[in-house]
């Protein structure tokens, strides 16, 4: 049989090692959030263009990456919960284990939103086109722009999905762009070597 002090005793050590645990929807009643996507580093490559030139482009996959169905989505965390979801999130959250096989689809179709959305911010051209344009402070039309101190030139080709890039005007640019990017981020970075291809 216990003594009243020893049952406190084993409590509080219960009470605390439960604390300790993360509590469940089960417990407290508050669905489980959908995980954000956190920052990562980025590196930028450059690769043979024509006449001479550099086309940039990202780490970011050549093709779509799989995401989280709608009705998954729901399920998970609530009805239009993941509407403020960015295709980031759901490949952390796919990453992490948290969902897969019929939970997921892969958006090849280039008439779905999906898909478009993809091509305009996470295609690999477009996205050196935007950390580049972001991080050196470039203006930019409707059409591009460029900068010339690194011989660094943007467009914004007239197509639907969007399809944007950054060109260096010769792979002599490539050192100096290097430079100019490493003396303004920690997390970007441009390989210094041309891929080729």
């Amino acid at each position: 049989m216990l003594s009243r002090r020893q049952f406190i005793k084993t409590a509080a050590v219960t009470t605390a090692a439960a604390s300790l645990a993360e509590p469940t929807e089960a417990v407290t009643g508050t669905p489980r959030l959908p995980l954000k996507a956190e920052p990562r580093r980025r590196t930028i490559f450059a690769r043979s263009h024509v006449g001479g030139q550099l086309r940039l482009y990202s780490d970011a996959a050549d093709q779509p990456r799989a995401l989280i169905r709608q009705d998954a989505l729901d399920r998970a965390f609530g009805k239009g919960a993941g509407q403020g979801l960015l295709q980031p999130d759901h490949w952390r959250m796919i990453d992490e284990g948290w969902f897969s096989g019929d939970d997921l689809f892969l958006p090849t179709d280039p008439d779905c939103s999906e898909f478009a959305v993809w091509q305009a911010n996470y295609h690999h051209d477009c996205e050196a086109h935007d950390i580049l344009a972001d991080l050196l402070g470039v203006h930019l039309s409707p059409w591009g722009g460029r900068l010339d101190r690194v011989g660094l030139s943007f467009a914004e080709h007239p197509c639907t999905p969007r399809f944007a890039t950054a060109t260096l005007v010769h792979a002599d640019c490539l050192p100096h762009l290097v430079r100019e990017v490493a003396e303004r981020s920690d997390w970007i970075s441009v390989h210094p070597d041309p891929v080729s291809t």
